[in-house]
């Protein structure tokens, strides 16, 4: 039992994942709703005057990823504290007592699922407000151009980034309804704070994951004073990577 090496401990992960019916929910929830406001984007532009340009469909289209990475995130938090919750997490370390393989094989799978379930949002996201506006005269956005790709591509990655902070903030809190909490806060509220400071605020700004979403990652081009996408995505796994680490220092030293 004690022997257990990483490939097989993330492949207990991966079926607590997919048994787990808020698993299913979650990703569920988050194609539909990049889907929707896709569509909803490109049903609203077809009687816009003036005409849309393809980079205001393809911009609002990728619009759902606002509530997507709350959920992604959510299925990242319940992934540690699901277990934590029903106190599977002492049989769970009593089978691999090395807690940071558990902690990676959860990132790991997570993240994975996160970015295949993100990148299919995304691309529903782009879909549905390409459909929508069918027979209109607004040009099409090509994924052809390579803008266009990247946002498509950008925000699908952005979500999984979220999924695993999730995870890292879900390990170090603890409890499912504290850790969705503190993630809907460290989403928003900063973006919220920002915002008080008008243009002067963009310094600050450019770091706030909602703000570099909306007007970096899921667009074709940034907004003057913010970073570029790809580096904006860079910034999120960074943010990844330190809720992770500040979760396994505490997973190594608290009692289960």
């Amino acid at each position: 039992m004690n022997g257990y090496g990483f490939r097989h401990v993330a492949r207990m992960e991966w079926i607590k994942l997919r048994s787990v019916r808020s698993t299913w929910w979650l990703t569920t929830a988050t194609m539909v709703s990049m889907a929707a406001a896709g569509a909803g984007v490109g049903l609203g532009y077809r009687s816009h005057t003036p005409v849309a340009t393809a980079a205001q469909i393809l911009n609002n289209s990728l619009g759902g990823a606002v509530l997507a990475q709350l959920l992604l995130g959510a299925l990242g938090v319940l992934m540690v504290t699901g277990e934590y919750g029903t106190g599977q997490i002492r049989s769970t370390f009593a089978a691999v007592p090395r807690r940071l393989t558990v902690l990676a094989a959860k990132a790991v799978v997570c993240g994975g699922a996160a970015l295949a379930v993100g990148l299919v949002g995304s691309f529903a996201g782009y879909l549905g407000g390409q459909l929508a506006i069918r027979g209109t005269a607004i040009p099409v956005a090509s994924l052809g151009d390579p803008a266009i790709l990247r946002a498509v591509l950008l925000t699908g990655v952005y979500l999984a980034a979220t999924a695993l902070i999730g995870v890292g903030i879900g390990t170090v809190v603890r409890h499912s309804g504290a850790a969705i909490g503190t993630l809907f806060g460290l989403m928003f509220v900063p973006m919220i704070v920002i915002g008080l400071f008008g243009e002067n605020g963009i310094a600050v700004g450019r770091f706030v994951p909602l703000l570099m979403l909306l007007n970096s990652v899921a667009v074709t081009s940034p907004i003057p004073g913010l970073f570029a996408g790809w580096i904006s995505v860079l910034l999120m796994c960074g943010y990844a990577a330190v809720a992770i680490l500040c979760g396994g220092v505490l997973l190594r030293f608290r009692d289960a």
